[in-house]
């Protein structure tokens, strides 16, 4: 590295003087013997040392002069040369380093000087372009041979000095080939990173890149090559005693004579302290942020629960640990978690209970464990702890009004060593929660109370509303009769708006229960008896309600009028169920009857009418299982009908096919009565089983078509058979057309037809949907 490549490397990385003197480096340029002067990013002259002044013959003017420090320039064939076409102007619009470009000052006084200029940009840390620097060499009235041995005793001289700002700068200042190697290492590397110039150089620079880090050098090395600056990034490094710090860097491309990229400058300093006083700084807002919304949550809290979970939010947020849990003592001084993040189930289970302090232990300490392999525990916990995946583990306890409650831990995955800032915080944290935890406790137990309180209120009125009940009052001497809301809301009044008085409570009486009520009452003063009476009321809402009522005759002390109290209750629906129990009574003894004797006259037609014993029993059990399905219908709907659909598909489900294309059953929706249904389903299942055994769901192409229509009452349904074996008509009269015939026009008051046409049977019933 010459001397002018260290000149522009201290200028071009800007060094930061904070470890130097101040203004050191532009006093090393002022007394340099080489013209240099410096610009902004505009162009604008910021600085020109002596040699640049006295090459120019003339002081330039900061700020206002622009490109060139020269009063006139020219191109060596003497023409003009614009200041801002001049290389230092180049240099600044491209971006791009110009050497040995050659021109000519023209001074003041009008004499000539011929140089070589070297500008090079300068960037900021983010890449922004801030400026250039540019060197100017003096060239009039030597050879070629004589500039070049001046121009190298120049660059000696600004080496000699240079290098001695680089090898004594606090910043680690190396330089390495472009395979990586190490070539250049100064003092301020040597105390970074703790390798020595004989250790480091000839080295890779990897030795100096963490694990975590290594993908970095590949790619700083191919921007290198294409000939780019890496800008100031902060990053890891290792030192030779295998610490990790923390590095700032900047790396620039070096160029020989011709401009060619033969290697890098890498400059680092080490930002470690500052780092860690940024993480301390953010650590110490960190907490008081959590502090502050631990005690904003706390204020608001209206649970144990969400005091809980603020506890647990705080803990993590503001000592930065990887779990932690809320333990507390139960009413058998077993301390238990209630709150957890972290932990899994096995782990809870194995160390519940445990508890470095009992219940009355006196002002208790945190317990801190910075290494469970280095602490005094028991091995068993030891091993608990290690299988959870835990290093680091404190215990900070819970205290309020001078007992202890509970602890709250925390866990680190990692060995810890906890400082005394985050002891205190954690007691911080302790004293809140502990006053909270007493606080909610307080609360719950005292709205415990009030709502068992409530409840058992709520359980009266409960019960007295769900048996539609209200209680009463007759103050005999007075007259005055006092109902409950309960008993006015049975009664269809407003609550308050019950006159009071015996006439107000017989006002809506039904008359006919009218004198049975006054008389019960009456026996009831008579004897001083317990009355009970079941009455019918005019209800406002234009109903007749039930009301049963109970009354007992309380004999007065000295001085006081006798009095009859009692309850009342709705028993409407009791009676309504009664009434309806005594209809299904005698409808199931109707509908016995009836069965019975469509069962007698199945079993006398299937076993009459059949010589072949066998297949009479078969038929008779099919027409039973038929019967019984209908049964088993109505009585899913409490007797109160079904409709003809569903009858339809049960008596034909065993013969449809998976494709469903030998079946056809539409219609409107059509309910049928309990008798219509059954006599329905024994006419289905005569036709069924017929067309199963003779018509046309005997046969692979046959098809059965149901339909039927509603008209003014009357109901018509059409059972049609196509695709079957050819129909002859019959020569005796089986017991299914004598029902279809008889039976059911008998049964359903309508009109049955049966068409035997070759093509397939036709079966049409005709019959009103009001049974007559």
């Amino acid at each position: 590295m010459n001397g002018l490549q260290v000149a522009l490397l201290v200028a071009d990385s800007a060094v930061p003087q904070s470890a130097s003197e101040p203004g050191l480096h532009e006093r090393i340029l002022e007394h340099l013997p080489a013209a240099i002067y410096m610009t902004d990013a505009e162009g604008r002259i910021t600085f020109y040392n002596r040699a640049a002044a006295e090459l120019a013959g003339r002081e330039p003017e900061l700020g206002k002069d622009k490109w060139c420090v020269s009063w006139r320039l020219r191109r060596h064939d003497g023409t003009l040369l614009p200041h801002d076409e001049c290389p230092m102007a180049i240099a600044l619009k491209s971006g791009l380093p110009v050497r040995g470009e050659e021109a000519v000052a023209e001074r003041p006084d009008g004499s000539l000087v011929p140089f070589l200029a070297y500008p090079t940009p300068l960037f900021s840390a983010n890449g922004e372009l801030i400026g250039a620097v540019n060197m100017l060499v003096n060239v009039s009235e030597r050879s070629a041979d004589t500039v070049m041995r001046d121009q190298s005793e120049r660059f000696d001289v600004l080496q000699s000095r240079l290098a001695a700002i680089v090898e004594f700068s606090n910043d680690a200042i190396i330089s390495k080939d472009l395979s990586g190697t190490i070539s250049t290492w100064n003092k301020g590397a040597e105390r970074i990173f703790g390798y020595t110039a004989e250790e480091a150089i000839g080295q890779p620079v990897t030795i100096l890149i963490p694990e975590e880090q290594s993908d970095e050098e590949p790619g700083i090395l191919r921007r290198i090559r294409n000939g780019e600056r890496v800008e100031h990034y902060e990053t890891k490094r290792r030192r030779k005693d295998g610490t990790i710090i923390d590095v700032s860097l900047t790396i620039s491309p070096v160029r020989d004579h011709l401009g060619n990229v033969i290697g890098a400058s890498k400059i680092a300093r080490d930002v470690t302290g500052r780092k860690r006083a940024e993480e301390a700084l953010a650590r110490r807002v960190n907490e008081q942020a959590a502090l502050h919304e631990f005690t904003a949550r706390l204020h608001r809290a209206t649970s144990l629960k969400e005091v809980y979970q603020a506890g647990l939010d705080a803990i993590i947020k503001a000592l930065g640990c990887d779990r932690a849990s809320l333990l507390l003592f139960d009413e058998n001084e077993v301390m238990r978690f209630v709150a957890w993040r972290g932990l899994s189930e096995g782990y809870r289970m194995a160390v519940n209970g445990h508890s470095p302090w009992t219940k009355d232990s006196s002002d208790p300490n945190p317990i801190f464990v910075d290494d469970i392999e280095t602490a005094d525990l028991s091995d068993h916990l030891k091993e608990q702890i290690r299988s959870e995946g835990m290093r680091a583990l404190g215990f900070v306890p819970l205290v309020t009004k001078g007992a202890l409650v509970g602890k709250f831990m925390t866990y680190y995955d990692r060995p810890h060593v906890y400082s005394r800032a985050e002891a205190d915080l954690c007691l911080t944290i302790a004293r809140q929660l502990g006053f909270s935890v007493e606080r909610l406790r307080a609360e719950e137990a005292r709205r415990r109370v009030e709502e068992a309180l409530r409840e058992s209120e709520q359980r009266l009125q409960l019960a007295l509303t769900a048996g539609r009940m209200g209680a009463w009052e007759w103050e005999l001497g007075s007259g005055r009769v006092i109902w409950s809301p309960g008993l006015e809301e049975l009664h269809g009044l407003e609550p308050g708006t019950f006159g009071g008085t015996f006439d107000d409570f017989k006002r809506n009486i039904h008359p006919d229960d009218l004198p049975m009520v006054e008389a019960r009452i009456g026996d009831a003063l008579r004897t001083s008896e317990d009355y009970h009476v079941v009455y019918r009321i005019d209800h406002p809402s234009g109903t007749i309600r039930w009301m049963e009522s109970f009354g007992r005759f309380n004999r007065p002390a000295e001085g006081r009028s006798p009095r009859i109290a009692g309850v009342c209750m709705d028993i409407t629906e009791r009676k309504q169920t009664e009434t309806q129990r005594d209809l299904l009574v005698a409808e199931l003894s109707h509908r016995v009857k009836n069965t019975l004797a469509t069962v007698i006259s199945i079993a006398r037609q299937s076993f009459a009418t059949n010589p072949d014993a066998v297949e009479a029993q078969r038929s008779f059990n099919a027409r039973i299982r038929a019967l019984g399905q209908t049964h088993s219908r109505l009585a899913e709907a409490s007797w109160s009908g079904v409709s003809l659909e569903t009858i339809l598909l049960d008596e034909l489900a065993p013969y449809r096919r998976e494709d469903q294309t030998n079946l056809s059953i539409s219609g409107p929706y059509t309910s049928l009565t309990p008798k219509q249904a059954l006599t329905l389903a024994m006419a289905a299942h005569e036709l069924a089983t017929n067309a199963a055994k003779y018509g046309a769901l005997s046969h692979r192409g046959g098809r059965v078509e149901v339909e039927w229509t509603k008209t003014e009452g009357q109901l018509r349904l059409k059972w049609c058979e196509t695709g079957g074996p050819k129909v002859v008509a019959p020569t005796r009269y089986g017991f299914g057309r004598m029902l279809l015939e008889r039976i059911v026009a008998a049964d359903l008051g309508g009109d049955v037809r049966i068409d035997f046409a070759s093509g397939g049977l036709c079966c049409e019933i005709d019959m009103p949907l009001q049974p007559r």
